[in-house]
């Protein structure tokens, strides 16, 4: 490996000194090696691909300069390029969706970014879907709905298939089919050896455990093997209130999360405050139902009559014309964006609680920024789990997401804040902080709170995994020290929560 890698490097380093100066870094060494065995995958600073992949993230604030980007096309590919890194000792950085809007979780400054979009195979044999990471949802929700299928998962088309499925995965079969990840029946992955491994309910199965919801410590993901389910039209869309409606809309929502509920049904709460662009202030229910059914389900019904109804989008329609490519009318990239998340029991006097801390700490930013203030979206995310998503973990052998032990239902409140000009991003982490810890607070004094953190929604300082159970903490830990015991995925590799 070691005379391979100083072979390339002495082929390649001429033509790239002038770009990179005499004396490369251990990323620029990887970048010359790589290039030199696979030289359509990677492409330096200056090609239309580098500055394509380098910008191709939900949040602007999250766009990098890596020394080189690298496309692996198959799962050799990326074989390679971990003992690579592993014996140059070189950063590097894995990038799917690049939706989690953490600066740093998927990309690095001077690192090598591997970016995983020529893995985008979407191949179907019977009731399983073979997923390359490179994909976002609404790639494959086009071709399930083809042959009236779907996989469950992410319920925001621009989202990777890597990252969320890594992270768990909440989709709005959730009730039926339980967390994303709990319908993989194997992962293809490549650990810190290079080895290209499955990692299923007999081959691995310790490893098996851990990638379901354990994240990016254990190995770089090549394919996912996931359960389809037949899924024809479906019965969705959003219904658009004024502003004013917050409270009537939020009592339903208590009623809907209380009841023993309809499992084909599913909602999200966004309450959007977008003053600053210019599209008002208003809130949105978005409706889900697994049946193409002509009128409002009994389930749903309520929402219909609840005043200040502005806008409604709901009819039977296919899968991924529901789950749409991008939200707020905007493209991924064009906005920043920093979250925190909270998780507490069902609850109306907290969701009222909540939702009056949002205000009122959205206008304590806007008076305390004043002419300064940059353009930008608040958004408060209330996103019911159903008791049917944790059952049906454990039904498919469970996950390392701790929460099989729980008692369901629970309420995942979710604080974004967006804006378009990155000099305010320390001023609105710390602002979405301030406010979450203000909600936990209060679903602590109401006796609702619950101490775990969904990866797919932390924020850099918070730590999910150890929110997951001290029993699953250390078994992640334990998988984590047999497959990678160098620490290449928690040492080289930049992103990702300690474990």
């Amino acid at each position: 490996m070691q005379n391979i890698l100083l072979f390339l490097v002495s082929l390649t380093i001429t033509p790239y000194s002038q770009a990179y100066g005499s004396k490369p870094t251990r990323e620029q060494v990887c970048c010359l090696a790589l290039h030199g065995l696979f030289p359509a995958e990677v492409n330096f600073q200056g090609s239309g691909t580098y500055t394509n992949e380098t910008h191709k993230y939900f949040s602007a604030a999250n766009f990098v300069q890596p020394a080189c980007v690298f496309l692996p096309a198959t799962a050799a590919h990326v074989s390679y390029a971990v003992q690579l890194f592993n014996k140059v000792k070189c950063n590097f950085a894995i990038r799917s969706g690049g939706h989690l809007p953490v600066p740093g979780s998927n990309g690095r400054n001077g690192a090598v970014l591997l970016a995983t979009s020529k893995l985008n195979h979407v191949k179907f044999k019977g009731s399983v879907a073979k997923i390359g990471p490179g994909n976002t949802w609404i790639d494959v929700y086009r071709k399930t709905d083809l042959i009236g299928q779907v996989v469950p998962d992410g319920r925001v088309g621009s989202v990777g298939v890597g990252g969320l499925v890594l992270g768990g995965g909440v989709s709005f079969q959730q009730s039926d089919y339980g967390f994303a990840c709990d319908n993989v029946v194997n992962f293809q992955v490549v650990t810190a050896d290079g080895k290209i491994r499955n990692a299923n309910a007999i081959s691995n199965p310790d490893l098996f455990w851990a990638l379901k919801g354990g994240g990016n410590r254990f190995g770089i993901v090549t394919s996912f093997d996931m359960k389809m389910y037949p899924l024809g039209r479906i019965y969705g869309g959003e219904l658009t209130y004024q502003y004013s409606s917050l409270p009537e809309v939020l009592a339903q929502v208590d009623k809907y999360h209380g009841e023993d509920r309809d499992s084909k049904s599913s909602i999200i709460v966004n309450v959007i405050d977008a003053n600053d662009l210019g599209y008002g202030q208003f809130v949105e229910v978005v409706l889900y139902y697994g049946k193409p059914v002509s009128s409002p389900p009994p389930v749903f019904q309520p929402f219909f009559g609840i005043p200040g109804l502005i806008a409604n989008t709901v009819t039977t329609k296919p899968f991924s014309v529901l789950v749409p490519a991008d939200k707020q009318g905007l493209p991924p990239g064009v906005l920043s964006h920093t979250w925190r998340s909270v998780t507490y029991q069902p609850s109306a006097a907290v969701n009222e609680r909540v939702s009056d801390i949002f205000q009122e700490e959205v206008k304590s930013f806007r008076e305390e920024r004043g002419t300064d203030l940059q353009p930008g979206i608040f958004t408060l995310a209330y996103e019911p789990y159903s008791t049917g998503l944790t059952a049906a973990s454990q039904r498919t052998g469970g996950n390392a997401l701790g929460l099989d032990a729980r008692k369901g239902p629970l309420m995942l409140a979710l604080l974004t804040y967006s804006w378009t000009n990155q000099t305010e991003s320390a001023l609105r982490t710390a602002a979405v902080k301030k406010s979450v810890e203000r909600m936990k607070a209060a679903s602590l004094a109401a006796g609702k709170h619950i101490d775990w953190i969904y990866l797919n929604a932390a924020a850099p300082d918070q730590l999910p995994y150890q929110s997951y159970g001290k029993g699953n903490f250390e078994r992640l830990r334990r998988v984590r020290d047999r497959y990678d015991p160098k620490g290449v995925f928690s040492k080289l590799q930049s992103g990702g929560f300690p474990l």
